[in-house]
């Protein structure tokens, strides 16, 4: 017991050291709030009134353009240090650094996704691709987020696939993948014009009061909040890619 005690004793500055690394200023207690569920409701009130504001397009105060940014740089920390969704994370901190360059993707969000999958048996399938004849093929444009990855959920939205056959050495033929996922978020006018409401795609995050008491404990937030911030100048829409080869 002691022992466990000098222990604690150790660790205990340096975890909170980390912490505050990860978390600079008023990140920190987002961060706490956002992994608890203690003190939801009032950052719950802050996100509604910032949600409210910008339905209205109301002006944005620096402190109220701040918030959004430790926000979501909060929500992308706590993902690139989960188990499940980091490249979410990482997607995350590439809106928010506004540069719109492509991002690459590890293919494992993809490859481990059934709905995509489903679609690359399709490709694969095809007459072209039976007969391994050079050229490409595209997938249409579909809903990607699927359970059975969970860092898709999260991270992915509407995308394609597309397929280069190549003839390689003797009957072998070369699949080169390129999945793509235009990271942009639907704005509220979207929203409101596809679901006749503008909170149409509002999504629970998950914390540890609302994991045993239910999802009305949980933190909602708006897709078009997210799509703001492009509007605000405080992130940027991007491609988002993945590329791996296989052979036949």
């Amino acid at each position: 017991m002691r022992r466990l005690f000098y222990v604690s004793c150790v660790l205990l500055p340096g975890m909170i050291v980390a912490a505050v690394a990860l978390f600079p200023g008023q990140r920190l207690s987002m961060a706490f709030t956002i992994l608890t569920g203690i003190g939801k409701d009032r950052l719950q009130a802050d996100i509604d009134a910032l949600e409210a504001k910008a339905i209205a397009r109301n002006h944005f105060s620096q402190a109220e353009r701040d918030f959004l940014t430790d926000f979501y740089r909060t929500l992308a920390t706590g993902a690139r240090l989960s188990i499940y969704v980091g490249q979410t994370g990482r997607l995350m901190d590439h809106y928010l650094d506004a540069t719109g360059s492509d991002y690459e993707l590890h293919p494992s969000i993809f490859t481990k996704n059934e709905k995509v999958q489903k679609q690359k048996q399709s490709l694969r399938e095809s007459n072209a691709a039976r007969q391994c004849k050079s050229g490409r093929l595209v997938s249409p444009v579909f809903y990607m987020p699927d359970a059975s990855e969970i860092d898709s959920v999260f991270g992915l939205y509407y995308g394609r696939l597309h397929l280069k056959l190549q003839r390689a050495t003797g009957d072998r033929c070369l699949l080169q993948w390129r999945a793509e996922v235009p990271w942009q978020w639907p704005s509220y006018d979207q929203l409101k014009r596809k679901y006749g409401t503008y909170h149409a795609e509002s999504f629970p995050l998950p914390n540890l009061i609302s994991l045993t008491t239910g999802a009305d404990h949980a933190l909602y937030v708006d897709n078009g909040l997210g799509e703001y911030l492009v509007q605000l100048r405080l992130a940027r829409s991007f491609l988002a890619f993945a590329q791996w080869e296989e052979f036949e």
